[in-house]
């Protein structure tokens, strides 16, 4: 069951902020310290000044990235840069892009969903302490969801999302074409019956958490923070999701890559990985993920020293060896494979190591220009989880490694917040 509420958002002020299209950033854990920069010279009001503030080396317990965006978020609300929508109001949001050169139309909704027991949202992914930190930090800091959780539901019939569809038939709000060539555009609804009509319709559906895993554990844990302090019935025990319905329009998945660095012995350890894949040498990226793609079964693609691998798995026998203990709904996709086989069993990486040692991105180039300039050991390519075994193993109640997945496109963060 899903709990949907209205709320009335707090938006842009479109008589001071002319240039709408500049304020949005992307969801902060997929923005690097490029793009950091980037989007604070892109507009002086950008958003990502209260999701992804930037750290200086002055900072102490009082001025720091999270106390400046809790500041900055209360003056921008009383200087009347953000204003607060009088009617409590759900809000369509759409986005058109371009997958695998298909022609894509994502429609989904905004509102709050209740945290409560039987309430829950089904997560697919373990999530990491540290981002957990900085994102509790923030939430307490300025008291408000910045930003969605990317979340899907299952609708056969299409009744919710025909009900969108029958709203949006007027001019939107916002219209604007990001930088990917993704269109995106959003309306108000404040129609009560409306909103009661999806809101009936939301009552007998499971939820899913696409993005936003740790996001979603801190809004868990700061409510119960908050019902210890002031009772369980503030604005804080519901948190801000994006829903969209469970389709191929509106799910597409791509791999999200591994970087791995200061392994101790690697070279060994790279050697070791012919006692387990047959190894093949490719002539460069494109024909490595063109390669692995084709493959039937378990396939990894690996750049090392500017070289570049297939990894087919020898014998599923020694892989359900390896992985008797992972669950039966995720042993047969490639990020457990790489996640329990290489980086647990050959690189002997604990879970505290592993937080530290690996990083993550969906640019295969970009984690290719990594191993090149020695910011990364080697770089591993999973080929893509599919929504449908997202699905699945989130309604097993297991878990899969983290960052297995990457929903896309985004739903961009500034369209609307969620102030306590």
């Amino acid at each position: 069951m899903a709990e949907i509420i209205p709320f009335c958002g707090l938006r842009y002020n479109r008589k001071k902020v002319k240039n709408i299209k500049g304020v949005f950033a992307p969801p902060y854990d997929v923005i690097s310290e490029k793009q950091q920069g980037e989007l604070y010279r892109q507009h002086p009001l950008n958003i990502i000044r209260l999701i992804l503030g930037k750290q200086s080396k002055n900072d102490d317990m009082r001025d720091n990235r999270y106390t400046r965006a809790g500041n900055l978020l209360q003056e921008w609300i009383k200087t009347g840069i953000l204003v607060k929508d009088a009617v409590p109001s759900i809000y369509i949001y759409t986005q058109d892009y371009v997958f695998d050169g298909v022609s894509k139309k994502r429609v989904g909704f905004l509102a709050r969903m209740k945290l409560e027991k039987g309430n829950e949202c089904l997560p697919h992914e373990h999530t990491l302490a540290k981002p957990k930190q900085d994102r509790v930090k923030l939430i307490r800091a300025v008291q408000a969801n910045l930003s969605p959780i990317f979340t899907f539901y299952i609708d056969k019939k299409n009744e919710i999302e025909n009900i969108l569809k029958s709203c949006i038939r007027k001019k939107p709000l916002i219209s604007f074409k990001d930088k990917e060539n993704i269109m995106h555009r959003f309306w108000q609804v404040g129609k009560k019956n409306t909103i009661e009509r999806i809101r009936k319709l939301m009552r007998r559906k499971k939820t899913f958490i696409a993005d936003g895993h740790h996001r979603y554990e801190v809004s868990l844990s700061y409510l119960k923070e908050m019902s210890r302090k002031k009772g369980s019935n503030g604005e804080f025990n519901s948190v801000m999701m994006y829903f969209t319905g469970f389709n191929d329009q509106n799910l597409s998945v791509m791999p999200t890559h591994r970087l791995v660095k200061a392994i101790p012995d690697i070279q060994s350890k790279i050697n070791s990985l012919g006692d387990y894949f047959k190894v093949s040498v490719v002539k460069n990226l494109k024909e490595m993920l063109s390669a692995q793609a084709g493959k039937d079964g378990f396939s990894l693609g690996m750049c090392y020293k500017n070289k570049f691998y297939v990894l087919e798995m020898k014998d599923d026998q020694i892989l359900d060896k390896l992985m008797r203990k992972s669950p039966a709904q995720w042993r047969r996709l490639d990020v457990a494979m790489l996640n329990s086989v290489v980086f647990e069993h050959i690189f002997k990486l604990k879970e505290k190591q592993k937080e530290e040692k690996i990083s993550y991105t969906r640019d295969p180039q970009y984690a290719v220009e990594c191993v090149k300039s020695e910011k990364a050991s080697a770089a591993f390519f999973p080929n893509t989880t599919k929504a449908e075994q997202v699905k699945k193993i989130a309604l097993s109640g297991n878990r899969m490694p983290q960052k297995s997945t990457y929903f896309y496109p985004k739903p961009v963060t500034g369209l609307v917040i969620n102030k306590f």
